[in-house]
């Protein structure tokens, strides 16, 4: 898992920071293992792709050409990079 800080914001320069270099995979298994904060893991993988897909949307990274996937072996596929 990556080395974001449990507690890490979800967006802005802190954000961007904490997950640059990443694969997609780390913020996903992130946002899996403990989100909702009441009930982790209790959303499907798909839900959290969708969570996902709305938090880089929110830090305005540009979009795929392709719905996010929700399976790890593409997410790993993907890194994250920071807009420098």
């Amino acid at each position: 898992m990556g080395s974001a800080p449990a507690t890490s914001p979800l967006a802005g320069p802190d954000f961007t920071a904490n997950w640059d270099g990443q694969t997609l995979d780390d913020l996903f298994e992130r946002i899996q293992t403990s989100m909702p904060a009441d009930h982790p893991g209790k959303l499907a993988r798909a839900e959290n792709a969708d969570i996902l897909a709305y938090i880089l949307q929110f830090n305005k990274l540009p979009a795929g050409k392709n719905e996010l996937p929700s399976d790890a072996e593409a997410l790993k596929q993907i890194q994250f990079e920071a807009p420098k």
